[in-house]
């Protein structure tokens, strides 16, 4: 044989072996990957489970107060969710509805334009509210017969669960959200990915088991609740799933006065930077000194974001037992505290992610959970003192002096929105909310709690005295 013919068949081998080689190495590789891809998607499953307990302790963009004349917001967004029942229709309808969206607007640092439609009542309002040192944000307080964390016979049957974890209050696995995101821009992220799909228990079906009142509201979710019985006596996608904006404040008041006496002192940090550029302010300083009570008022009335990170921070730390925490950690902490709080009293459908509300990642709630809050706030006495006041003086114990506007307008006499039996609770607004407000009444010894999701700048307060004179049987 040749030797042209020996080199020919060393090169044929060499080229076999190697194409051998490179196809068993693809194989092998290929396998790998695989099994990192289904890996992956395991842990995010296992990661998503979990996404109610990863609080995301934000900053907070519904709960801004401001000057109502300073800025205006567009409303482009909505978070839809579907309960399983055929009995409701709870579908988020399109709104191309230009809001005024003055609690997550400060005129120093965003200049917005002016809403298209705006109302001639809004105008009459904003007047009025300029006037205040407040936002137009606020609260009005409920009474009640109880003390901070007490809950009445005819309402306990709504908190019977345990805080065993919060795992099962979520639907589908969704994507879980990282800490501290707020949304500035609702097209900018896909909010939606973080936002489960909504349960619909037994329980539920059965609290929503009704004969409806046909009742034209403009807001998106409502619901109506005689906060005696629990008794729902009026609904609108209940369980469509919504940001809660600043009404997210009622738990935080509720998981504060938890852990803290009111005249407890709080040293202001700089946990205060971490709230957004546009939001509602108390206008409490680093270096001040607060009680708790100072603080709670701060939240309620003014709707301070300010004021609720203070509590928050404070609180987080009490609850690490450190002191010396980072605030961002203590802020992580309270919010896992204001979800075990949701869930001990009975709310399936929320995860709250930022002490103030404000709009954030994996932040949602519904007008049932909000409901639920709304009961355990209106039984709590010196959140229900806090709330009906229409203003307030409070004296640090650093020596400053300052006095805060409420921002219900159903509790300001001077306000063309004022409701004589209206007794609290608080406001809330952001671009992705809307216009929200838990409102209660009472009328001798009947009282009545609604909550009001998604609503517009003077449809808020009307569709709230709508429902609060219907639950209490009048009109006037």
């Amino acid at each position: 044989m040749s030797k042209k013919n020996i080199l020919g068949l060393i090169l044929f081998g060499l080229l076999v072996t190697g194409g051998l080689f490179v196809g068993a190495d693809y194989m092998i590789n290929q396998g790998y990957k695989e099994d990192i891809q289904h890996n992956q998607l395991d842990i995010t499953e296992e990661d998503n489970s979990y996404i109610y307990t990863k609080e995301n302790a934000d900053i907070d963009k519904e709960t801004i107060d401001i000057d109502p004349n300073d800025a205006k917001l567009e409303q482009n967004e909505k978070v839809s969710g579907k309960p399983n029942s055929d009995d409701l229709s709870l579908e988020l309808a399109d709104n191309d509805e230009v809001i005024v969206d003055s609690e997550t607007t400060n005129s120093s640092d965003n200049q917005l334009s002016d809403s298209a439609n705006a109302e001639n009542e809004e105008t009459i309002e904003n007047a009025y509210l300029a006037s205040s040192e407040g936002s137009d944000e606020g609260d009005v307080g409920l009474e009640a017969s109880s003390n901070n964390n007490a809950l009445s016979a005819s309402t306990s049957s709504l908190h019977e669960e345990s805080i065993d974890g919060t795992t099962d209050t979520l639907g589908k696995p969704v994507l879980t959200a990282p800490e501290f995101q707020l949304i500035y821009d609702a097209n900018e992220v896909d909010y939606e990915a973080y936002i489960p799909e909504m349960v619909f228990d037994s329980k539920i079906e059965t609290m929503l088991d009704i004969d409806n009142p046909d009742l034209t509201l403009k807001a998106e979710s409502a619901i109506l609740i005689d906060i005696d019985t629990g008794e729902v006596l009026y609904y609108k996608n209940p369980i469509e799933a919504v940001f809660p904006a600043s009404t997210a404040k009622l738990i935080t008041c509720l998981v504060t006065l938890e852990w803290c006496q009111e005249d407890e002192e709080v040293t202001i940090g700089d946990e205060i930077t971490m709230i957004a550029s546009d939001s509602s302010k108390a206008n409490i300083r680093q270096g001040q000194i607060l009680t708790i009570r100072n603080l709670l008022e701060g939240m309620l009335l003014p709707s301070g974001n300010d004021a609720a990170y203070a509590a928050a921070a404070y609180v987080g730390r009490k609850s690490l037992k450190r002191p010396n925490a980072p605030k961002e950690e203590a802020i992580l902490e309270f919010s896992k505290l204001m979800n075990q709080k949701a869930k001990e009293l009975g709310v399936k459908n929320s995860c709250f992610k930022t002490p103030d509300g404000y709009d954030a990642l994996g932040q949602y709630t519904t007008a049932f959970d909000m409901g639920l809050v709304g009961l355990a706030a209106a039984e709590n006495e010196t959140i229900m003192e806090i709330s009906r006041k229409s203003r307030s003086r409070n004296l640090f114990v650093s020596g400053e002096d300052i006095t805060w506007e409420n921002t219900n307008s159903l509790i300001n006499k001077n306000s063309p929105r004022y409701y004589s039996k209206a007794v609290g609770l608080k406001t809330g607004t952001s671009t992705m909310a809307g216009k929200c407000l838990v409102a209660a009444a009472n009328d001798g010894d009947k009282g009545v709690l609604c909550v009001i999701m998604n609503s517009t700048s003077s449809g808020r307060f009307e569709d709230a005295t709508k429902l609060l004179k219907y639950g209490l049987g009048n009109t006037e």
